[in-house]
This record gives C-alpha cells, sequence and structure tokens, in this order.
C-alpha cells in the first residue's frame, strides 16, 4: 500500500450517528482507493460514546490495504483529558513511534516520541489548524493538509479530507498516523 508513494489522501466517510469512524485512503491523482482506517474501539468504549465526549475515550484505529483482513498500521489512543497519548505500531505490534498532544496550542500539536519515549521531533500545526508540519531530528518529515470539502459538509458535518504528503516514501505510514491522530485528538466534534 505504501511502497515508493510519499503522498496519500485521506478522506473520512459522511455518515450520520456514527459511532465508528471509516477513513478511505486514496490515491491523490488517479483517487483509485489503497484501503481504509476503521476506528474500532472496545466495545464498551463505542457505546459509552452515546454518554462521553468521544475524545476522551480511547480508541484503535486500524489501516488495512484494500482486500487485506490484517492491519499494516494501528493507531492507539489512549483515555484522555488534557492531553492525549497515542502509539502508532506496525503490523507486527511494534510501537513506531509515540505521539503527546500539547496541553495549549493555537492550532493543534503533538510531540514525537520514540518507542523509548524521548522526545525526538513534532507536529505543530498553523494558528487556523488546517496545515501541520512535521520535523523529525531538526529534519523536516512532510505535511498533513486539511483540505476543504465545501460549504455544505464543512457547516454540517465532520468528515474532514486531509492531504498527507512525506519528504521520503519510508516516512509516509509514520505521517499517515500523524494525520489519523490530527482527526481523532483535535478535529472530532461529535460527543
Amino acid at each position: 500500500m505504501f511502497g515508493t508513494r510519499r503522498s496519500i489522501f485521506v478522506r473520512e466517510q459522511v455518515s450520520l450517528m456514527k459511532l465508528r469512524d471509516t477513513y478511505d485512503l486514496l490515491d491523490p491523482e488517479t483517487e483509485a482507493v489503497l484501503g481504509q482506517a476503521k476506528d474500532e474501539p472496545a466495545t464498551w468504549a463505542k457505546w459509552s460514546r452515546l454518554l462521553v465526549k468521544k475524545a476522551l475515550l480511547p480508541t484503535t484505529l486500524h489501516i488495512y490495504p484494500t482486500g487485506q483482513t490484517q492491519p499494516v498500521l494501528s493507531v492507539h489512543k489512549k483515555a484522555a483529558f488534557l492531553r492525549t497519548r497515542l502509539e502508532v505500531r506496525d503490523a507486527s505490534g511494534q510501537m513506531i513511534m509515540g505521539l503527546l498532544s500539547k496541553a495549549f496550542s493555537l492550532g493543534g500539536a503533538f510531540r514525537i516520541l520514540d518507542p523509548a519515549g524521548q522526545e525526538v521531533g513534532e507536529l505543530k500545526g498553523d494558528w487556523k489548524g488546517w496545515d501541520y508540519k512535521a520535523t523529525v531530528q531538526g529534519q523536516p518529515m512532510g505535511v498533513v493538509t486539511k483540505k476543504w470539502a465545501g460549504l455544505l459538509k464543512e457547516a454540517f458535518t465532520n468528515a474532514d479530507r486531509y492531504l498527507v504528503q512525506s519528504e521520503r516514501p519510508e516516512q509516509l505510514p509514520m505521517l499517515l498516523g500523524l494525520a489519523l491522530a490530527v482527526d481523532v485528538v483535535y478535529k472530532e466534534r461529535q460527543g
């Protein structure tokens, strides 16, 4: 699914009264479906979303290439109140990076942690929270850009769209994990 690709388009599916989110992963040039990211919380957490704000509950997003039933990447979000912790794991379950949201930032930001928990970079949004730049060890890793979906979709849904562009192909899975983290932590308005 990733190969030598340096960009991927993430389109959140629109649905009413959803308890789980689904994202289509598309080729930015052809719009061919490459896979899906599915929000798969524990059963108790899914039903708790009817009573508790979704951002406070834990969840797991699994990324599946088209036609496969095993995830190639997972984003695990822990229960949170002020600062959110997330882990991005590969297909074998190995943590490839940790994320810690910054408590106070204008457009949203994460500290990027290595598997040992040491800070190695950051993802920082602009003042309006639409353009995010990731740096690791002082070097640019890529950008996550929220795309305008049109007046009606923006006003009446929380289905977002992101263009994810990495500096190098091997960084695209990590950047996709960052894009999904931005949506789950900062963009979900649903209760």
